[in-house]
Order: C-alpha cells, then structure tokens, then sequence
C-alpha cells in the first residue's frame, strides 16, 4: 500500500486490520513447508532464482507464482521478504484475494461497499494444491533475514548553508499533512492533519491567515486566484466518498469553494487545460484503499466536470503534467503506489482521448510514493527522480531496494536508471541548485527510516559533486520530526531556494520508534522545520 503522500494515521489504521485486510489468520498444514520456518535451500534466492537453479519440489511453485502473481503486479522475487513476513502476513492476505481463503465481509471495515465491488472471487481462483505449491516455494526461498544494503557515502551531519528553524502553530502532537511553498506570493502553506486546516504562513513563521476544510488537506495546486485543495476525506486506508476537491481563494474574505465532492481517498491533483478548450480541466488521484480510481475532469461550459476514468484500480498516488512528446498536448504521467506500482504515461491524442503507455512497474514491496519531473543532465528532455520507501503495510523490516533513483529519459520516453541511493523509507526528493554552482543538488525524506541507528536519515541533502556523484549531509533537527512532507523553493524571495519538511508523528508500527525518539518529537519536535537557505 503505496503511496507516496501518504498520512502516518491511514497507515496505522491499516495495521490494525489484522494483517491488512480484516483477514482471519490463514496458516498452512503441518504438512505443507510453510509449516517449517527453516533457512532457504542453498542457492540463489537471496539474489533471485531462476527455475533451474531451484530444487525440483519448488519449480512448480515458481511456475505458478510468475503467473498468478504477475495477474496482479509485477512478480516478487521470494528476496525481497523475509521469510516471517511472507509466511504469517503477504501470502495470507494472497490467498484471500485468490478465494483460496473465504473473505469474512461482516469482520471488515467496509465490507458492504467491498462486497457490492465484487472485489474477491467467490470460488478459488487455484486449486488448493496448486496453492501450497506457491507458498511452499516463497517460504523456502525466502531468506531468514532482510538482505544488507548496498554500500554508500557516509552521512555528514551539518549543513552550513542552511538555517534551521522550528514551527509550531498549536500545542497539540505534530500531525502536519501538507506543506506547500509558494514564491509567487512568499507564503508557505502548511496542513494540519487533525483540524482539517489549511495555513497560510509568512516567510518569518508568522500565520498569516488559516482555513477550516472538511478534512486535511494533502495536495495543493497553485493557481492565480488561489488553490485546488485536495481533501483526503479519510486518514486511515478507507473505499468511503469522503474526499472532495475545494478551490481556496486567496482573498481570506472568501470562503472554500467545492469543486469536486464524494472522492475516494483523493492523495494528489493537478489542474490545466487538456483539451484545449480554453477551460481548466482537473486530474485527480483516488487512491482509495482496495478500490480507487485515476480520473481526469473535463470542465463542461455551462459548469461542472464530467469524469473519464483513466485507470479503474487504486494506487494513484502523484500526477505530473508535460508535454513529452513535443506535440503541442499536455500528456499525463502518474505514478501507482498499489498493487501494480509503476509509473505510466497518458499521451494526449486530442478530442479528450489518452493513449497509456508503461513507463516501468516494481513488485509491490518496492512502496512506491513520490516522482519528479526534472532535466537532470541538462539535455532538453525532462528525467524521472523517484522515491520508493512506504513500509506501512506489514511489520516488514528493513528493505535495501528502497531509495532514491533517477531514470534518465533517452529522448524518446524511455527512461533507464542511472543513479540509486539505498535510503530506507525514502517518501520524497526535490531538485534544485541550492548552492547556486550551476548544478542540481537533491533534498530527500524518509518517513520509515532505521530509527534505532539512522534517525538522521530523516532528511538527507545532497550536494551534487558532478557525474552522478553527491555528498549525503544532514542536520541535527533531523531528529526532532516525523518528516511527511517537504517542498522547496524561494519562500523569502532573496533568490535561492528553501526548504521545509513536515511532521507527521502518530505514525504506524511497522518500524519500531524508540520511545525516547518518540517523546522527544512530542516535547522538543517541530510540526514544521523551515531550512532558510543563506547562499544569498
């Protein structure tokens, strides 16, 4: 459960559906495998097996999971988990979404408005056989343990440059759920997650004016007049239509205007002129929970939107607009935080027609949450910076594929990897030129870091040393927060670019906080940390 802005509650919520999904606990036979927790046989799983390199009683299994499996996302190597977390949380939950297991819908949350979905199969999707031939082959293949890290540059705490200080707008735990910069106006608008506000903050931390929403707001998009709010609806994972879309002018005399109502857990939109009509359409994502949708609204003359559903599935986590194959159109790129993670293109073929292609897909482990469009190497052709680090949905530990990445685009929409940096929980990266050298540095956060011996990885700075090279510094307020959000730009409008993170602190479980780290974001924590850039 990807998703890149996602709020800490909606994770929490999530655990406390036992294993997920509101599921009886499902476990298999005595005499099935998974019944024996062992070491993986000897071999390649910790790197990924291919059938031949597997013993002969598991081959089968692999068959049949690079099917069943890749019916709903990329298929998962047995590495990527250990060994406990496939055994007693992923594949209980699989068997349930194949009807292996029967679905309890009186025992869910929503299970009126699942069951009207026909989201699970009432008969098996496999036979039972064929089933304990998948399990057995994950959980014997599975390492013990999570596999190390890939080595990287050591962290530096200190970051000169920058100055540090800590908002706090009320007396209550830090539960910031938007933080957005805006230069044109030199305001910061910075979510409350538990009031349902939105604050419109002065270069100096002064609060400037503050609006009640219907819930939190966890996406702004930046308009003359004012701004689109996206509106969650729901912290916790939910399929309600309790999101909505409100316009936010900017004279505070005038109330929140709504745009769109009735969403399913609405996470991220944008708002521009797709079909050239001389009206502002609106690209939403519906995240949801097991349902959800990615839509674009075409704004009708007489008023109103009319939906046309690009993606019928939940996930849509971030939305980006360019024109990438030069036509004169605006394409569409998302990125999908659920199930089928991965980051697709829209291409504009006019007449309110879009054309989707693949950009790439990960296995669901990866928790995709956050992309940026960016010409990295200067070459004309906007590149692809991401962020995979959500680990909210099982008592996972740690996982050495997340990160930081940058895809290169080749000209032609295809973009390859370049650059990676092993970031645990990484939920959101920025570039800019902070320190004015003529190339782009990175600010990064992860909301699921090692908080037991990386609590500094909260929040990196990368200081681009040129050819894909950076120095990872970091600050000792790193400490004092949660960070869930963060933006960039010139808030103080002296020519160089800032940075604010914020603090999203009743976080899940999945990552184990120590207690001393805990209270001291309750006691000492900022809700919000403005880093005033002094380059100028």
């Amino acid at each position: 459960m990807n998703r890149r802005n996602w709020i800490a509650v909606a994770v929490v919520t999530l655990l406390a559906l036992a294993g997920g999904y509101g599921l009886r606990c499902w476990q298999a036979p005595r005499s099935s495998a998974a019944s024996v927790l062992g070491p993986p046989f000897p071999g390649g799983p910790a790197s990924g097996s291919t059938t031949a390199d597997l013993p002969p009683q598991f081959k089968r299994g692999r068959e049949l999971a690079q099917v069943v499996c890749a019916g709903c996302h990329v298929f998962p190597e047995p590495a990527l988990l250990p060994k406990r977390i496939w055994a007693h949380h992923v594949l209980p939950q699989v068997a349930v979404r194949l009807g292996v297991e029967p679905v309890n819908y009186e025992g869910m949350q929503e299970g009126k408005i699942l069951q009207e979905a026909n989201l699970y199969p009432t008969e098996p999707a496999i036979s039972e056989a064929d089933w304990f031939a998948i399990w057995d082959y994950y959980v014997a293949s599975a390492p013990n343990q999570p596999l190390p890290p890939a080595p990287k540059p050591k962290l530096t705490v200190g970051l000169k440059n920058f100055r540090a200080k800590k908002l706090n707008f009320h007396g209550g735990m830090p539960m910031t759920s938007l933080v957005k910069i805006d230069p044109s106006r030199k305001l910061l608008y910075v979510g409350d997650g538990y009031a349902g506000m939105l604050a419109a903050v002065g270069p100096a931390g002064n609060v400037i004016n503050r609006v009640k929403l219907a819930s939190a707001p966890v996406g702004l998009a930046l308009k003359d007049a004012g701004a689109y709010a996206t509106l969650i609806g729901r912290y916790f994972p939910s399929d309600v239509l309790e999101g909505s879309l409100v316009f936010v002018p900017n004279n505070p005399r005038q109330p929140p205007q709504p745009v769109l109502e009735q969403l399913r857990r609405p996470v991220d939109a944008a708002v521009a002129d797709l079909n050239q009509d001389g009206r502002d359409d609106l690209v939403v994502c519906s995240f949801g929970n097991r349902l959800g949708r990615f839509s674009w609204f075409e704004a009708r003359e007489r008023g109103g939107f009319e939906e046309h559903v690009l993606l019928e599935r939940p996930g849509a986590e971030h939305v980006e607009l360019s024109d990438f194959n030069k036509d004169g159109r605006l394409d569409i790129m998302v990125l999908m935080g659920q199930a089928r993670e991965g980051v697709y293109i829209f291409y504009n073929e006019g007449q309110g027609l879009f054309r989707m292609e693949t950009v790439f897909e990960l296995p669901p482990p990866y928790g995709s949450v956050y992309f940026e469009l960016v010409d990295f190497n200067r070459d004309g052709q906007v590149d692809l910076l991401t962020a995979t680090g959500d680990n909210g949905d099982n008592p996972a530990p740690h996982k050495n594929y997340h990160g930081l990445r940058l895809y290169l685009n080749d000209g032609k929409n295809h973009f390859t990897e370049a650059w990676f940096y092993p970031m645990e929980g990484a939920y959101k990266v920025r570039a800019f030129d902070f320190d004015g050298d003529g190339d782009l540095d990175l600010a990064a956060i992860a909301y699921f870091p090692d908080f037991e011996r990386g609590l500094m990885e909260g929040f990196v700075y990368f200081e681009n040393q040129g050819n894909l090279r950076f120095v990872p510094l970091s600050i000792p307020e790193s400490a004092d927060g949660r960070w869930i959000a963060m933006d960039a730009g010139d808030l103080d409008g002296d020519g160089d670019a800032d940075i604010v993170l914020g603090s999203f602190i009743v976080g899940p479980t999945t990552i184990a906080v120590p207690p001393a780290v805990h209270e001291n974001w309750k006691t000492n924590g900022a809700a919000v940390l403005l880093l005033e850039n002094l380059r100028r």
